[in-house]
C-alpha cells in the first residue's frame, strides 16, 4: 500500500482529518494550523531526523502523538522516538482495522506496537543512578510488569518491604504512579505526558 492508500483508509473514519504533506516544512504549517492529536507518518522517512522533527510537532500543536506506517520496524520505532511521542506501529500489511485500533489507542494515551516490539522496548529499561541496587532491582522486576507479591518472592523479601521500596523509587523517579515509574525505567516519559 502506497502513502495515498494509507490516505485512503484513514479518511474513512469519521474522526480523522487527513491531510497529505510531502516536506517537513508542509508538515509543520499544517500542524500549527490544525493543532492534530496524532500524526500519521508513511514510509518516506523525514529529512531532518524523526526525534527532532517529532519534538518540534509538539511543540507547535501542544502535544501530538505519532504513529508511523513502514515496510521496516527498525527505522523509526527505538527508544528515542517512542519518548519524542512515537506511540504506535503499523506494518505494510496493516488492515483498517489495525489503522483504527491504532489510532483509537493512541487518542486514549495507551501505545501499539506489535508485541516483539513491545517486548524489544520494554528490555531498553534505562539505569537510575539515584537509586540503590536494590531500588533499581525492585524497579527492573516492576517495569516487567510484575505484582509486589511475585516482586517480594522473587527478591526473597517481605510484600511490606517491596512496597516501601516502590515508594522509595516513586520519590526518587518523581513520579506519582506504579505506571509512570515503569515508563521512565523504560526511557519512555515524555510518552505518557
Amino acid at each position: 500500500m502506497r502513502t495515498l492508500g494509507m490516505v485512503h483508509i484513514v479518511e474513512r473514519f469519521p474522526y480523522v482529518t487527513a491531510v497529505a504533506a510531502s516536506t517537513v516544512s508542509a508538515l509543520y504549517a499544517a500542524a500549527v494550523r490544525l493543532r492534530p492529536d496524532i500524526v500519521l507518518f508513511g514510509p518516506v522517512c523525514l529529512p531532518d531526523g524523526e526525534p527532532a522533527t517529532f519534538t518540534r510537532l509538539r511543540q507547535l500543536t501542544g502535544g501530538c502523538r505519532f504513529i508511523t506506517y513502514d515496510d521496516s520496524t527498525h527505522s523509526r520505532v527505538n527508544p528515542p522516538n517512542v519518548s519524542a511521542g512515537l506511540c504506535a506501529f503499523l506494518p505494510s500489511m496493516a488492515t483498517p482495522e489495525d489503522f483504527d485500533r491504532a489510532f483509537s489507542a493512541a487518542l486514549a494515551g495507551f501505545t501499539y506496537f506489535p508485541q516483539d516490539l513491545a517486548a524489544e522496548l520494554i528490555h531498553g529499561r534505562i539505569q537510575f543512578p539515584q537509586l540503590s541496587p536494590r531500588e533499581q532491582e525492585v524497579l527492573n522486576l516492576l517495569s516487567g510488569g510484575l505484582s509486589n507479591h511475585r516482586i517480594a518472592r522473587t527478591l526473597g523479601i517481605k510484600e511490606t518491604t517491596v512496597k516501601m521500596y516502590v515508594t522509595q523509587v516513586l520519590a526518587k523517579l518523581n513520579v506519582e504512579s506504579r505506571l509512570q515509574a515503569c515508563l521512565k525505567a523504560r526511557g519512555l516519559e515524555a510518552a505518557a505526558a
